[in-house]
């Protein structure tokens, strides 16, 4: 891990990816995004909870996987 590496949060990754928060996280469960885990408590939940980070070259990663994913599709239909 890179302490200078940017972390994005699943709301941030949603919002640039324009899904929702439960699509990215479901990708997260399925092992197709990896993101840090970590448990969190605040001031405001009394309860512990499980925070995820996506580090922005996973998210890099996934971006481009997702769009040769794309791309060879459209090349099987055009064929």
């Amino acid at each position: 891990m890179d302490a200078n590496e940017k972390w994005y949060s699943v709301k941030e990754v949603a919002a640039h990816l324009e899904v929702d928060p439960e699509t990215v996280r479901r990708w997260i469960l399925d092992g197709e995004l990896e993101a840090f885990e970590f448990p969190c408590r605040s001031s405001r939940r009394p309860r512990i909870y499980i925070s995820r980070r996506i580090s922005r070259t996973e998210l890099l990663r996934f971006i481009k996987s997702r769009m040769t994913e794309r791309i060879e599709r459209k090349r099987r239909r055009a064929a």
